[in-house]
């Protein structure tokens, strides 16, 4: 009864994934991931990438590991001469007998106030998903599916375009929304047809100032990720405590799915986070819960000052 409890779980978790996107507790670290507005919105040049082990102990009957896996690689920087932001996703994903490699480009133009800490930016996404699956290696309680007779490896590659808009004031708060796979596209998978899944984001944190002496500082910051179909909805809610911009730590938690802890360190530019998700939902019984790990550089940069003609005799 476990083995085939286990094996109606990897299934329900398969087919879930061909409408899903990448799952980060730690996604207030790089805004890029969700919202192709928030890059170049730290003044630096930032490079970023995550690692995560979804549901830990996941097996199939045959003991095969089919825990979801995913690294993401991120790299974004603004264009003060065009008062725009540029970056790039590099996302790996892995699940069972599934495999996805995905590339965005994010381009964003950002409008600035007499108040320079804030901003709105308007951002567009392009995207190009590569995705395969071993259909060798998939183990069917009731085998004979005529749409998954294929028994090698097929592939197909599925382009889409995204848009966000954010607002932000520099340590005090931010505010974006944005859309992705705005076109479904599809390819053909084996005799299966694979569609993207239209998603929206919507994504605000609030930076609470509890203390400052000098230079030091003691912020806590709540933030907030809705992700949503249009038909499911999944709500992600942060909090953490930040002391002197160097250190961190902090609890979130996922509807239905998980609660976790978070701790890290900014050391001098370059970043180090990591959390545990402890399992809620139904998959508790299979699921050891779940191990994420951040990595992360910035190197900030200023805009060229701009020389005024000075129109004075003295200057002649």
């Amino acid at each position: 009864m476990k083995k085939i409890f286990i094996l109606s779980i990897s299934i329900l978790w398969f087919v879930s994934m061909a409408f899903s996107q990448v799952q980060l507790t730690q996604y207030f670290l790089d805004g890029t991931i969700y919202n192709p507005a928030f890059a170049g919105s730290q003044d630096a040049i930032c490079t970023s990438m995550f690692g995560r082990q979804q549901w830990l102990g996941l097996t199939d009957a045959n003991g095969n590991n089919i825990s979801p896996q995913s690294v993401v690689f991120n790299i974004h920087a603004p264009i003060f001469s065009i008062n725009s932001g540029l970056g790039m996703n590099v996302i790996y994903d892995k699940a069972g007998f599934e495999t996805s490699l995905g590339v965005k480009i994010n381009y964003n133009y950002r409008f600035t106030f007499r108040d320079e800490n804030k901003s709105l930016a308007f951002g567009v996404a392009g995207s190009v998903l590569s995705k395969s699956i071993d259909f060798s290696q998939l183990i069917f309680e009731q085998p004979g599916d005529p749409l998954l007779m294929s028994n090698q490896k097929e592939s197909g590659v599925i382009p889409d375009v995204g848009f966000g808009i954010q607002y932000q004031k520099l340590k005090k708060m931010y505010v974006g929304i944005s859309a992705i796979n705005l076109m479904e596209s599809s390819a053909n998978i084996g005799n299966i047809k694979y569609s993207q899944q239209r998603y929206f984001y919507a994504t605000t944190g609030y930076y609470l100032n509890l203390a400052a002496r000098g230079s030091k500082s003691l912020y806590l910051i709540p933030s907030v990720l809705v992700k949503s179909d249009l038909n499911n909805m999944q709500l992600d809610i942060n909090s953490r405590i930040e002391y002197n911009n160097a250190y961190w730590a902090g609890v979130s938690w996922r509807y239905q799915d998980a609660a976790a802890l978070m701790a890290g360190v900014n050391l001098k530019g370059l970043r180090i986070g990591a959390s545990y998700d402890l399992t809620i939902g139904n998959l508790s019984k299979a699921s050891n819960g779940s191990i994420e790990f951040f990595l992360g550089y910035c190197y900030t940069i200023q805009p060229k000052v701009k020389l005024n003609s000075l129109y004075n005799t003295r200057y002649l």
